[in-house]
């Protein structure tokens, strides 16, 4: 009888380990459900690889930390809007765009060509990993 009831706790002791675990690694640390995306990256810490890359002063670096905030806070504002489908897209495309002004406005020039240089990278090794096909040059003439 006790074979029976230890092997049931122990069912039930895996189970709940289990669904805990599910749980943790399902919801982000923000506790927003992200619907199969990652996690945004940390604006204070996206500041902080720019300064590296960019050798930006204190100065510059907060004021870069500024702007990345509040336009992670608008995209969240965004998404908890109801817009939807192509408007969402716009309305989020026209956020990162005015931030991108606002970041290319702290910088020295020198600062921003490699910034401008980053993210034509950035560009190039996200067509890369989603597959997108590089433009088609016509197929030769089989003679036929």
């Amino acid at each position: 009888m006790k074979t029976p009831l230890i092997a049931f706790a122990l069912t039930c002791a895996f189970v709940s380990t289990f669904s805990v675990q599910a749980q943790d690694t399902a919801t982000p640390p923000n506790g927003q459900a992200m619907h199969g995306q990652r996690r945004p990256p940390d604006p204070q810490e996206r500041a902080e690889r720019l300064g590296k890359h960019l050798q930006l002063n204190a100065q510059q670096q907060a004021q870069v930390a500024t702007i990345l905030q509040a336009q992670q806070q608008k995209i969240r504002d965004l998404r908890a809007g109801g817009a939807k489908g192509q408007d969402r897209r716009d309305q989020a495309r026209a956020i990162m765009e005015d931030g991108d002004r606002q970041i290319q406005s702290v910088l020295t020039d020198s600062q921003r060509q490699r910034y401008l240089a980053m993210k034509e990278r950035a560009i190039e090794k996200r067509q890369e990993k989603q597959g997108t096909p590089e433009p088609s040059s016509p197929m030769p003439d089989s003679g036929h």
